[in-house]
């Protein structure tokens, strides 16, 4: 009678227990999740923040959460499934009363792009295993990485290669702002021009000597054309992330030359950003590259047919550069006329059958993006 009353007892705790945890098990139970920075560079690392609170009386002796977010955020030390483009990464929190749990991950940015943090499934269960009960979270946290420029293999060109002979405009005054040295006076300075310093120390007038500053315009052009024959079909993915990161170089290499940058695809709706000398306009127009999607809305050759038919484009720029997987009559023919008006114009490609001596070959980055 003693066991069959212990059994009794125990089944009733069971029900009851049972119960309550069906009952109360994800009541009063927050979670929250946010990215420790809100833009980052391709190839960077940052956190994760999770943070789950038991609001109540009753223990959590298990739950266990599931973020869904893309697949190019790679979590270290997590045994991660992955569908398509999206990765789930679960976790197990135990919670006792009134207690809040906070965990950090650390996440790697595989991808330029926007990702989001889409949603969560919470799953709580008992001390003995036999409840489950779910719930789904909505979740509204993104995060912008911003494309990494091409590395340059030891076998590729050197970084002074990749715009040939820049050719600068240069002001017919020199600057007084400018200051490269000292030289002898001729008598023609004006007397706050004399270097006091340097004329005691060789005992004969000096004067400050100015530098000449130059003003260089460059824009960049990204063809997301595959052909061009037919229809404008866009190019495929890793050819795609190979010209941004392209791109991202030339804005990089332009932002440390102090030389303005104006941008121009025709992916994604035909995209024109006008661009500055500094590194906040180059960090903008990063920006821009990260939104684009593997798209071709226009054929290249009207997009510059229209744009040098304006004649408002190219007029004070004193570089161009092209980023295309081909070549064709008319980009060789608006290269020779851009050309023949004084401007730079270099192709960065990978078509080998293209003949224009002005080309830069350019190698799929390591990584495809299948």
């Amino acid at each position: 009678m003693e066991i069959l009353a212990i059994l009794i007892i125990v089944g009733v705790v069971i029900v009851v227990e049972r119960h309550i945890f069906m009952k109360l098990v994800l009541r009063n139970l927050t979670y929250t999740v946010r990215f420790s920075t809100s833009e980052a560079m391709e190839g960077d690392t940052f956190e994760i923040i999770e943070e789950i609170v038991n609001d109540k009386r009753l223990p959590v002796p298990w739950v266990k959460t599931e973020l869904c977010t893309s697949r190019w955020l790679e979590f270290a030390g997590t045994q991660a499934s992955r569908a398509s483009d999206t990765r789930f990464v679960p976790s197990v929190f135990s919670l006792r009363p009134r207690q809040k749990c906070t965990r950090t991950r650390q996440v790697v940015a595989m991808k330029r792009g926007n990702f989001r943090l889409e949603s969560v499934s919470l799953v709580g269960s008992d001390l003995l295993g036999l409840v489950s009960v779910s719930r789904a979270l909505e979740i509204n946290e993104s995060i912008r990485i911003l494309p990494a420029p091409y590395e340059l293999n030891e076998n590729e060109l050197s970084q002074h290669e990749l715009y040939g002979e820049t050719t600068a405009r240069r002001f017919i005054c020199d600057d007084p702002f400018l200051i490269s040295g000292s030289r002898e006076y001729t008598g023609r300075e004006p007397m706050n021009r004399i270097h006091w310093n340097s004329t005691a120390r060789t005992s004969q007038l000096m004067v400050f000597n100015n530098d000449y500053t130059t003003r260089n315009r460059a824009a960049v052009l990204l063809n997301m054309q595959k052909s061009p024959v037919g229809e404008p079909h866009p190019l495929i993915v890793g050819d795609t992330e190979t010209y941004i990161k392209a791109c991202a170089f030339i804005f990089d290499r332009l932002a440390d030359m102090g030389a303005e940058c104006d941008f121009y695809t025709n992916g994604s709706g035909c995209i024109y950003e006008k661009g500055g000398s500094d590194k906040e306009d180059y960090m903008r127009l990063l920006r821009v590259l990260s939104d684009i999607e593997n798209e071709c809305s226009f054929d290249f050759r009207n997009m510059i047919e229209q744009m040098e038919l304006s004649g408002l484009y190219f007029n004070d720029r004193t570089d161009i550069f092209i980023i295309t997987s081909y070549i064709d009559d008319t980009m060789a023919d608006f290269a020779a006329t851009m050309r023949r008006r004084g401007k730079n114009v270099v192709f960065r490609c990978n078509d080998d059958s293209a003949s224009d001596p002005h080309i830069h070959r350019i190698g799929r980055v390591n990584r495809y993006y299948n």
